[in-house]
């Protein structure tokens, strides 16, 4: 790192939390889309010995181990294969960019925690990349988590702003009354367009504050900022 004293690389939720006290950020590994190593789980193993903590199964695009959300098709056999080394190792599946039928693919086989990393809801903005209720809901059942993305074509069709992020959250708390499953998936650098006003990671607060005008409490908003984030990389990591 050219920053040393400001970032350093995390392997487990211990780790973050160490950094945090050094008033440092942590930097997670992560895979979206192994096309890098030719989509080969015997890879994998290498990957997680470089600190690589979390994998999805692609991007946009259809691969030899599933189906995106824009070209639809389900989990290959290679895939599952994918999904049972890197469980094995202790790397969190991320199911954010497939497709319908591969998410549920991946719900049959799954022996871990599942996160979306950055997918919001369908049912408040009907979106191929958002989660139905029933995902969120199985994402739910495994002790998951999925994070509200800021990308504004998935919070609303136009006119996002901090009020329809914020119906995103409250949806998914219907389904999860709990507050345990929701957290933050910004897609800060991955996206075209914020909700009107989100400038940026400092908008967060603002965002905080919102939540909080229209009901939240400052345990539940703690949970989605961090608590939840941590609890399921401390269920789903481990560090060997």
């Amino acid at each position: 790192s050219e920053n040393p004293d400001m970032i350093r690389q995390a392997f487990t939720a211990a780790d973050v939390e160490e950094n945090l006290l050094k008033g440092m950020m942590s930097a997670i590994f992560t895979i979206e889309g192994p096309a890098g190593v030719g989509f080969d789980p015997a890879r994998l193993e290498e990957l997680y010995q470089q600190g690589f903590r979390i994998t999805s199964l692609g991007w946009n695009e259809q691969n030899p181990l599933a189906g995106s959300h824009v070209t639809g098709g389900g989990l290959t056999d290679l895939g599952r294969e994918y999904i049972k080394e890197a469980q094995r190792l202790g790397m969190m599946i991320d199911v954010s960019h497939i497709s319908d039928e591969a998410f549920w693919n991946i719900m049959d086989v799954t022996q871990a925690p599942i996160i979306a990393t950055h997918s919001n809801s369908r049912a408040v903005c009907n979106h191929s990349r958002n989660l139905t209720d029933d995902m969120f809901k199985a994402i739910v059942q495994t002790g998951g988590t999925a994070g509200i993305n800021l990308c504004a074509p998935f919070i609303k069709e136009s006119g996002a702003d901090f009020d329809a992020t914020c119906d995103h959250i409250f949806r998914m708390l219907e389904i999860d009354p709990t507050g345990e499953h929701v957290s933050l998936g910004g897609d800060l650098d991955g996206c075209d367009e914020l909700p009107e006003g989100f400038v940026g990671i400092q908008s967060y607060n603002a965002l905080a504050d919102r939540l909080f005008e229209r009901g939240l409490d400052e345990k539940t908003i703690r949970n989605i900022y961090w608590n939840n984030t941590m609890g399921v990389m401390d269920r789903a990591v481990r560090n060997h």
